[in-house]
């Protein structure tokens, strides 16, 4: 909010330049009536001699005549005089007035009609003050750390973690801009490509898009037993319907894991999920799998459009009433998409394992997230519906509230 601060006051400057030069500057059109005058006052004083040489006028009348003159013009440039000083006062004072007041006037106006809140970070994510120490805490560290990958560039760990610092903070293209110079100078390294392939799943709200694919299979091309890259690729390779091929990818995955771990659970959860959308997807094709859908609208509730930046991200997503807070299924836009129809069903799953289907009442919600994060956080805009049952359609869903 830093540059809006500063044009507003630019623009105030430039308002007061306008108005207050005019009236600190000497009225120019005392100058030419002065000089008109003193030309009249010249003039009657010629005639005047030119009287005297014609005999017409003695020369004592004409010294009393000129006397009279002089008088006259003694006394009408004194009162010019006054009265352009005084003119100069009530300038100087009108603009020392307007210097005062006009600012004075915007931030009135300003706080009574714009949006006061938006210039206090703090205050626009809804953090308390102890949390916002932390998170400038935090910011404060990754600026010292981006300053130190400038002076020392070379170094692909350096990098790597400015990239997970920039995630930390929310700053998600940051973030893979700085994988991407680790992987430059560090192209056998598996870390930097599986980083950023999660992190830009994480943009896409958990969705492994065509990149972020193509990412993680370069990490296991170098690393066969990496565990992200493996956990990446065969949420991948579900949401893209070869569930064979999840399968294989997370049956892998599942020799890392300790028995009886939630780990272990997560893992064997999405592979029988798996295994039931290939015996479902053979016997009545892939529309079978989607299993019912929710339909219906998000829109902005009243005094919430100045809260929520046109770029920020809207993730609308169902989960189960009882049960983990997870989400089911999710789609994202953006808050200049707004309002818009939304559908979910069980092709948006986050988590093989955990479908929208198997569930009898299920909440289905839209939240504006200020970091670009899926994970709600203090300040985030939040709405959602009454518990309903998969199938249900036109709900409508109203952003109305702020995340404490």
């Amino acid at each position: 909010m830093l540059t809006f601060s500063v044009v507003a006051a630019l623009c105030v400057v430039l308002a007061l330049a306008f108005l207050v030069t005019p009236l600190l500057r000497r009225p120019a059109s005392g100058v030419s009536s002065e000089t008109a005058n003193v030309a009249i006052y010249r003039d009657q004083l010629s005639e005047l001699d030119a009287d005297v040489a014609r005999g017409t006028l003695s020369r004592e009348r004409h010294a009393e005549a000129r006397a009279e003159i002089e008088q006259r013009l003694a006394e009408d440039l004194a009162f010019r005089q006054a009265t352009q000083v005084a003119e100069g006062r009530a300038g100087r004072r009108l603009a020392l007035a307007l210097a005062l007041l006009l600012p004075a006037a915007a931030i009135g106006i300003y706080l009574g009609l714009g949006n006061p809140v938006a210039l206090d970070p703090a205050k626009r994510l809804g953090m308390s003050e102890q949390e916002a120490a932390e998170r400038q805490k935090m910011l404060d560290l990754t600026a010292k750390l981006a300053r130190r990958m400038e002076e020392k560039p070379d170094d692909p760990v350096g990098w790597r973690m400015l990239g997970r610092a920039y995630r930390a903070v929310g700053k998600m293209r940051e973030s893979v801009r700085a994988y991407q110079r680790s992987m430059a100078l560090d192209p056998r390294n598996p870390e930097a490509y599986v980083d950023a392939a999660e992190t830009l799943a994480l943009m896409e709200g958990g969705r492994i898009g065509a990149e972020a694919a193509a990412l993680a299979t370069k990490a296991l091309s170098l690393d066969e037993r990496n565990e992200k890259a493996l956990a990446l690729l065969g949420t991948a390779a579900f949401e893209a319907g070869d569930f064979k091929r999840a399968i294989e990818l997370w049956q892998r995955l599942r020799e890392f894991a300790p028995e009886g771990s939630d780990y272990a659970r997560a893992i064997d959860g999405g592979i029988a999920e798996a295994k039931r959308a290939l015996s479902e997807t053979k016997g009545g094709g892939a529309a079978a799998a989607a299993g019912p859908s929710l339909a219906g609208s998000v829109t902005l509730g009243p005094g919430m459009a100045g809260k929520a930046p046109p770029e920020a991200s809207v993730f609308v997503f169902a989960r189960a009433v009882n049960g983990p807070k997870m989400p089911l299924a999710v789609v994202r836009r953006q808050v200049k998409d707004l309002p818009f129809e939304f559908r979910l069903d069980d092709s948006m799953s986050m988590v093989p394992g955990m479908k929208l289907s198997a569930q009898a009442r299920v909440i289905v919600g839209a939240r504006v997230s200020l970091s670009g994060n899926p994970v709600p956080s203090s300040g985030d805009l939040e709405g959602a519906t009454e518990p309903v049952a998969p199938g249900a359609a036109g709900l409508k869903i109203v952003i109305d509230r702020q995340v404490p």
